[in-house]
């Protein structure tokens, strides 16, 4: 038997990362389109089939792929934090690894929150821990529930999902290359910030879809979910871009990648 000769393949980062985007995005919109007719407007008549296409659901097609995107995320992190601590000359790339080894494990845990709503149900344990009972909301946490009125979650997560969110916009402004990256990491961040802020608006008591479904003449069930649906797919395009730019960052660390696999 002759010797193998190894195997060389040539793979074009800038297309690589063109197709992934594109796929991405495209199952994005098929996600939405089989939640708004086969779910929302009832084209299957089979309530198993339209639990599994409903975009609110915990147990749906979409909570899977978001999860899975935002893992994928937080490995591409990971691997970006190893290849530099293999360029490791001084201190600097020291801090620098551990910066990017603590993005991607924050990227990971979203991913693993997204599947378990972890921070959802976080939220719901602290309301009944501390309030469920026949006293009266007191002191600095009483005050405060009283006052936020949405979500407990946000109340309790906000404060320091803003403070990652601060270093990590912080450090990836210098950390980037291309300054191109930079910004698209900011388009992505905007989505997710606009996703909040629709999660924001849902949790509010008032009836706050009233008007906009009177204007089109339709149910307020309707626009609620509409809008829950919008919130999915604008997190689900921010994680996309977010891949794709770590992607781009990681390709630009060498000119040229090896992999070796030795018997």
């Amino acid at each position: 038997m002759g010797q193998k000769q190894p195997l060389n393949f040539c793979l074009k980062s800038d297309e690589i990362t063109r197709k992934i985007f594109w796929c991405l995005l495209g199952f994005e919109f098929f996600i939405v389109f089989l939640d708004v007719f086969i779910n929302h407007y009832e084209w299957s008549s089979v309530g198993a089939i339209r639990r599994m296409v409903n975009i609110t659901r915990e147990d749906s097609l979409s909570n899977w792929f978001s999860s899975i995107q935002a893992i994928t995320v937080g490995a591409v992190i990971w691997l970006t934090a190893i290849c530099v601590r293999k360029q490791m000359r001084d201190d600097h790339y020291m801090r620098k690894f551990y910066c990017w080894a603590g993005i991607g494990t924050f990227f990971i845990y979203l991913g693993i929150d997204d599947a378990i709503k972890f921070h959802e149900r976080m939220g719901t344990a602290y309301h009944v821990l501390l309030f469920d009972d026949d006293s009266s909301n007191e002191g600095v946490l009483g005050s405060l529930y009283d006052f936020f009125p949405s979500y407990t979650w946000q109340m309790v997560f906000g404060p320091f999902l803003m403070v990652i969110g601060i270093f990590i916009v912080w450090f990836l402004r210098k950390a980037l290359d291309p300054r191109s990256l930079w910004y698209w990491f900011l388009v992505g961040m905007s989505l997710y910030a606009v996703a909040i802020g629709l999660d924001y608006v849902e949790g509010l008591d008032s009836d706050q879809y009233e008007g906009i479904a009177a204007f089109f003449s339709t149910e307020e069930y309707r626009i609620e979910h509409l809008s829950k649906t919008l919130e999915e797919f604008l997190e689900m395009l921010g994680t996309t871009i977010f891949l794709v730019v770590f992607l781009k960052n990681i390709f630009g660390l060498s000119r040229e990648w090896k992999i070796n696999v030795v018997k």
